[in-house]
């Protein structure tokens, strides 16, 4: 009778973490095993982005390439670059896609003059942000 309860109350575990973690028991669960010595564990990847400029000075309405990597995030997800203005982050008109080996690449031209912050935002992950000062 209290294997078959173990047995029982081990699957119901296992069974929850798959419906709520969406990930699984870490382990084999044994039949004799009781819950206070059963694990549970779920990996969740952590979500992350990276930027780099190729340039930290660059002439008013000049390509400046901003590129990175991804962690965590699938591909072809949008990645939207930003510009803080007046302490705001502000969608810059400027996207695209995360590709299949985690990176992203994306120009930005600005004619404000001075340094200019942009960061890259996706799936709900903002970046650092990368200064470039913009010259006449």
């Amino acid at each position: 009778m209290r294997t078959q309860l173990v047995r029982r109350s081990a699957a119901v575990v296992a069974g929850v973490a798959l419906a709520v973690g969406g990930v699984g028991v870490a382990g084999a669960l044994q039949a004799n095993a009781t819950p206070d010595t059963t694990r549970i564990t779920s990996a969740v990847t952590a979500k992350s982005l990276t930027i780099k400029s190729d340039k930290t000075t660059a002439k008013a309405w000049s390509k400046v390439s901003l590129t990175g990597k991804t962690t965590g995030i699938a591909k072809n997800t949008t990645v939207q670059v930003q510009r803080l203005e007046t302490g705001k982050w502000v969608n810059f008109p400027a996207t695209t896609k995360v590709t299949s080996t985690s990176t992203y690449s994306v120009w930005v031209k600005s004619g404000r003059v001075g340094v200019n912050k942009f960061r890259v935002v996706a799936a709900g992950t903002g970046s650092a942000a990368v200064a470039v000062n913009i010259t006449k």
